[in-house]
C-alpha cells in the first residue's frame, strides 16, 4: 500500500511540473464549468426535499439534480468549444468562406475526385443469365 501511494505522488508531482499551457488551463475551465453545474443541481435537487413529507424517501432528487447539472455543462462546454473553432477557422487567410462557398468547393473536388477514380479504375460489369 505504502509503494501505491508513493507511486501515485510521483505521478502526480511529475505531471504537476508540466508547464502551464493553453491547453491545460482551457481542460481545468471546462472541468470547473461542469463540475460547478453538477454542484448547482445537486443543490436544486437538495432545495427539493423541503417541499416534501418525507425527505429521505426523495434523496434521489438530489443524484437526478446533480446528473442534469452535469448534462448541461458538458452542452455548454462542446457549445463553447463549437464556437472557439468556428472562430479560428473564420480567422484563418481564406476570406469568405460561408456556407455556400464550401459546398461549391466540395462539389469541384468531388467531380475532380470522380473522374481521377473513374480514369483509373476501370469499369467491370457482371451479367448472370439463368
Amino acid at each position: 500500500m505504502k509503494k501505491l501511494i508513493i507511486i501515485c505522488l510521483t505521478l502526480c508531482f511529475s505531471f504537476s511540473s508540466i508547464a502551464q499551457t493553453d491547453f491545460k488551463e482551457e481542460g481545468i475551465r471546462d472541468l470547473t464549468t461542469v463540475a460547478g453545474l453538477g454542484l448547482g443541481g445537486a443543490i436544486l435537487g437538495l432545495s427539493t426535499l423541503s417541499f416534501v413529507e418525507e425527505p429521505s424517501d426523495h434523496l434521489k432528487n438530489i443524484l437526478v439534480g446533480a446528473s442534469v447539472g452535469i448534462v448541461i455543462g458538458v452542452g455548454v462546454v462542446a457549445y463553447n468549444q463549437a464556437q472557439k473553432s468556428q472562430a479560428t477557422i473564420q480567422q484563418t487567410s481564406i476570406k469568405n468562406f460561408d456556407t455556400r462557398s464550401r459546398l461549391n468547393w466540395h462539389a469541384i473536388n468531388t467531380a475532380k475526385d470522380i473522374k481521377k477514380f473513374n480514369s483509373v479504375n476501370p469499369k467491370v460489369g457482371w451479367t448472370f443469365n439463368f
